[in-house]
């Protein structure tokens, strides 16, 4: 098919072509647009030799192709599939014709113009150079030369039958023999591209953490081989280090200037990840000179992290993303939208230990970390052998556990400020447990009652500053909205302002018991083996943790645990010697522990050989605790949730869309689970 080169600065439209408004400057003296959500740009482009009609409307792209009609009635024009909205209406929900194709710009990677289709094909120039500043395609600003324009993008695959939550990457290249009208779109889609938001950013630079001890020991591999040309695509700047002995990431974290980078991702397991998170918010203690034993608050770091799974269960990545794929955890990274995730702090009697992002678990899974240490030349099997050996011993402790008790936030919320979703409402009561998803109710309420919480906290500092003005604080380095963002974050209750003053009214639960196992899961813990995880109603950033408490029962019922566990159906609730409580914060005793023995400090001290623990009653055997699957030995443990602590490159899972045998599915919005864009908020 031969193509019309059409007057510069013209759409290159037909009879049977759209007819919308186009962008009318000349070409020869044609620059930068500005980056508004109105503008709008219709032409004619080939794709794989067929003619396509495409248009850029706010933040979309469509493409449909021509068809070959006979002429309408003079008079009467072939109209453009624009949206009914007005554009003046940012936001709204646009819908086009039912042949369409419709490319959100935040699913979008890179953009490439060229004067051949090889070389728009090619990786965009990394962040700094002379190339990357201007048009990617052509040399002279003045004179554009290029005729192929290639847009990379993901998509997810939510159709697949096996995986819905898994992204593939995607590529469109057009053509249009006019390069005016290439360079146009190019600069209009990297203006698109560019722009930021608050729960997006596009990262250039990133610095890179490679375990390639974890799992399998292939976390080199995995990033060259999939990462790093995800990464390269993207033209992302990435400064990798390979780690060599534990803490190490913690340590390069804390000593080193991170000053040039935009993000930190890790390639490991559970492990790294935690490691990471915990040198991210200790490094902003020691920069705020805060005490990191005893901190009168827990500040929340400035870098957002990004999590590629190579480990053995890798739970932190799969219950974000909703499986535990490689590309796909790199192409959220590239993506670049990000959310609050919630991190729990541990603590003992005197000091604070560590930070916590997955579960932290005593009894069972403690045993099986702690035995698991002495296997490690069998890999992953390590834990299969290990928790059979702790399965088979069925071992019950004796533990004391004070909670406090999630208040129903409908009583304590105002009614303008509650979501008005039925299933939002009833996730906020509790009535009806609730998933998490992209683009959760009860995160995105905890989200704002935090921005509420911040402004509130923002006057009660100005006001405080006005009445003592000679006052010196202890963070007078601290600008009064810093000082007021950071230091009560340890001290706030769950609720909106009208709630805030209400310091006094929590509510502590006590139990006591002999348990097989006791856990606390900041998430659901999911992976390839327990796709719903350990606890399935956990959400990611509503500022809570759910407490799992399984009682010492006898082996068949620890069988009927591991079933409910495994299972897409399953459910632990259901299960009359588990229980399960939703709460902020959480302290653990044994009964008869005393500090002069046990007063360990975050020590990882060997439990007692089989032999010996056998030989020994129940109410003097102590397990140890699994923290992101490392041992704490630590016997009087504080566990406290710090809601949407660090930001995390993901989008949440989506539901899995295969029927189940014996149930129906948790009913979700139609937004999570049949739109491809289910997580772009237009």
């Amino acid at each position: 098919m031969t193509q019309t080169k059409q007057p510069a600065g013209r759409s290159s439209t037909s009879t049977g072509d759209f007819v919308a408004p186009v962008s009318s400057t000349r070409a020869s003296k044609f620059s930068h647009v500005s980056a508004s959500a109105h503008d709008v740009l219709l032409n004619n482009f080939q794709l794989k030799k067929k003619s396509y009609k495409v248009l850029l409307h706010g933040q979309q792209l469509v493409w449909e192709r021509l068809q070959k009609i006979n002429q309408p009635p003079q008079g009467n024009e072939t109209k453009a599939p624009l949206p009914p909205d007005s554009p003046s209406q940012p936001g709204g929900i646009y819908s086009y014709g039912p042949q369409s194709k419709v490319l959100h710009i935040d699913d979008v990677v890179s953009i490439r113009s060229a004067d051949t289709k090889a070389s728009s094909l090619k990786p965009p120039s990394p962040p700094g150079s002379e190339r990357s500043s201007g048009c990617s395609g052509d040399v002279v600003p003045g004179k554009p030369t290029s005729q192929y324009l290639t847009i990379n993008y993901a998509m997810r695959l939510s159709k697949s039958q096996t995986d819905c939550n898994r992204w593939e990457l995607k590529r469109l290249t057009l053509f249009n023999s006019d390069p005016y009208i290439v360079r146009q779109w190019d600069q209009e889609l990297q203006i698109r591209l560019q722009s930021s938001s608050p729960t997006r950013m596009r990262v250039r630079r990133l610095l890179v953490f490679i375990n390639p001890y974890g799992g399998r020991k292939a976390g080199a591999q995995t990033y060259e081989r999939h990462v790093r040309p995800i990464f390269q695509l993207a033209g992302v700047d990435a400064t990798c280090i390979t780690t060599q002995r534990a803490n190490q990431v913690k340590d390069i974290l804390l000593s080193h200037d991170l000053g040039v980078y935009d993000a930190v991702c890790c390639v490991g397991g559970d492990g790294t990840v935690a490691e990471v998170i915990n040198g991210l918010i200790f490094r902003q203690m020691r920069e705020l000179g805060l005490d990191e034993q005893r901190p009168p608050y827990i500040p929340r770091p400035a870098l957002p992290v990004g999590v590629i799974p190579a480990g053995s269960t890798d739970t932190i990545a799969y219950s974000m993303h909703g499986t535990a794929d490689v590309r796909t955890a790199a192409i959220h990274v590239i993506l670049g939208q990000h959310r609050g995730l919630d991190v729990c702090s541990v603590s003992n009697g005197q000091s604070l230990l560590r930070f916590c992002a997955s579960v932290l678990s005593y009894g069972y899974l403690g045993d099986v970390a702690a035995q698991s240490e002495n296997y490690r030349w069998m890999g992953p099997r390590r834990y299969e052998y290990s928790g059979v050996k702790a399965f088979l011993n069925n071992r019950g402790y004796d533990a004391e556990l004070r909670m406090l008790e999630e208040p129903d936030l409908l009583l304590t919320t105002p009614l303008e400020d509650v979501p008005q979703s039925p299933d939002s409402v009833c996730s906020l009561g509790e009535s009806v447990p609730s998933v998490c998803y992209a683009n959760c109710q009860r995160c995105s309420f905890a989200s704002s009652i935090q921005e509420q919480r911040s402004s509130f906290l923002i006057q009660e500092e100005y006001r405080e500053a006005e009445r003592n003005p000679q006052e010196e604080t202890e963070d007078s380095h601290l600008t009064a909205s810093e000082a007021a963002l950071l230091r009560p974050r340890l001290r706030l209750p769950t609720g909106s302002i009208s709630s805030m003053k209400n310091l006094g009214n929590d509510q502590w639960k006590v139990v006591r018991g002999n348990f097989f196992m006791i856990c606390g899961a900041n998430i659901t813990c999911a992976c390839a083996r327990s796709p719903n995880g350990i606890s399935r109603y956990s959400h990611l950033g509503d500022g809570c943790l759910d407490l799992i408490l399984v009682k010492k029962t006898s082996l068949l019922n620890n069988v009927r645990f591991l079933l409910n566990t495994a299972g897409r159906s399953g459910d632990i609730r259901n299960l009359p010697f588990v229980e399960v409580y939703r709460t902020r914060e959480f302290q653990f005793r044994t009964f008869s522990a005393s500090e002069e023995d046990y007063s360990l400090a975050g020590s990882c001290q060997p439990i007692a050989p089989p032999e010996e623990m056998a030989t020994n009653s129940s109410s003097t055997e102590f397990s140890s605790w699994n923290c992101d699957g490392e041992v704490v030995t630590d016997l009087n443990i504080t566990m406290r949730s710090h809601c949407q602590l660090i930001e995390v490159f993901m989008r949440g899972p989506n539901f899995y869309s295969k029927p189940l045998k014996g149930g129906t599915m948790p009913e979700t919005p139609a937004s999570s689970s049949d739109n491809v864009y289910c997580c772009c908020k237009d």
